[in-house]
């Protein structure tokens, strides 16, 4: 059994814009946000000095699921498919719309994403970010 959890975030970047009304509009809460300017701050509220470049927001669709990657995206495409119009202005404005996959594999994983799923997200302008973590193995020469 393929042993695997996905974390999927759907992550909106701009060259100026603010996000917060493009997070009410569409109906999700973001986990974070900022705006081009403001004072740059690690999540746990430090700041490290400067000011951010771009306006982003990412708001987390499903944590540490083991719902597979194809189930997942479909679940947040068509979340996110009553608002083509509001993502593709973003895009068409300068925005990047992805979404984020953290894929973290205990072992050797794979999986095919039909081509509706990538019609879907083509269609909305979403990208897809795909990360995929293997856990350390450990040096043949250290053995």
């Amino acid at each position: 059994m393929k042993r695997q959890r996905l974390e999927l975030s759907l992550r909106i970047e701009h060259p100026s814009c603010d996000l917060a009304p493009v997070c009410d509009a569409i109906g999700l809460r973001p986990t974070r946000i900022w705006k081009k300017g403001d004072v740059r701050r690690t999540p746990k509220g430090t700041e490290p000095g400067g000011t951010y470049d771009k306006s982003t927001c990412t708001i987390v669709f499903a944590s540490a699921s083991r719902k597979s990657l194809s189930e997942q995206l479909k679940a947040a495409l068509q979340r996110l498919k009553p608002h083509r119009s509001t993502l593709r202005k973003i895009s068409s404005s300068g925005g990047i719309i992805s979404l984020y996959v953290a894929w973290f594999c205990d072992e050797h994983t794979g999986e095919r994403l039909a081509w509706q799923i990538l019609k879907d997200a083509a269609d909305l302008q979403v990208s897809l970010d795909l990360n995929i973590y293997i856990p350390d193995q450990p040096d043949a020469e250290s053995s």
